[in-house]
């Protein structure tokens, strides 16, 4: 059909880079762990260097890296406290994380790792979608986590929270800003709106391991599952 490819890859020798038109690698080292949690943020990473190359700069994300690594650490301090808030979800029955526009993505990532290393029913959930079915789902059974930095949909969102929390779930707030609608309350630093992304996903991932060592099972090789690239 004509079209060039471009690839972000891990391995520059893979089969993939090899038929691309051209090939970025993020150089992060080999990825042991199924889940593949230090390839998704240094993806995240890349794809900011990329679109902002293409929009000459409009991002600032090379003048923010040194703050963005910063952040990264702070968020890194909370570590004993996710610990403790996933001993709390060890028989969680159902996790609901939510997000609103550039956050849903993060949601589902959230969503899959929970999934993927702790076995426990997990759903990413667009915000705007929560009166379309999934708020049925709700009820005093089940924990919902809110990506809620402080930008634009920030109201919004907490009002979606008074209405999930009025059916009785729990609902562990991930923000710059505490609010009185959280049952728990993980602080991630203050940055620039359209970085949010690369800092929010990391209390995801810290969850994602406790909670299966919580559980007693494995966070580097979950049952049923494989690379999809070593398989096929």
């Amino acid at each position: 059909m004509g079209a060039r490819i471009l690839s972000i890859v891990n391995n520059p020798t893979s089969s993939l880079a090899r038929i691309s038109d051209s090939s970025l690698s993020i150089d992060c080292g080999p990825e042991i762990g199924v889940a593949a949690t230090k390839s998704f943020t240094a993806q995240l990473s890349l794809i900011y260097t990329i679109v902002d190359r293409l929009c000459n700069g409009c991002l600032d994300f090379e003048a923010n890296k040194a703050f963005l690594v910063g952040a990264l650490r702070q968020v890194l301090d909370t570590e004993n406290q996710i610990h403790s808030i996933a001993e709390g979800l060890r028989d969680a029955r159902d996790i609901y994380i939510i997000g609103r526009s550039i956050h849903y993505a993060i949601a589902l990532e959230g969503a899959l790792k929970i999934k993927e290393l702790a076995y426990v029913h997990t759903e990413g959930i667009a915000a705007g979608e929560l009166k379309h079915g999934p708020l049925a789902l709700i009820d005093r059974n089940s924990y919902v986590l809110l990506v809620n930095p402080d930008d634009i949909a920030s109201e919004d969102n907490i009002a979606s929270a008074y209405e999930i929390k009025a059916r009785g779930a729990k609902i562990i707030g991930i923000s710059d800003r505490p609010n009185n609608v959280y049952d728990i309350f993980i602080k991630i630093p203050s940055v620039k709106s359209t970085f949010y992304p690369i800092i929010e996903v990391l209390p995801f991932q810290i969850l994602a391991y406790y909670l299966a060592l919580a559980k007693n099972a494995d966070p580097d090789y979950p049952r049923n599952l494989a690379k999809s690239v070593t398989v096929k």
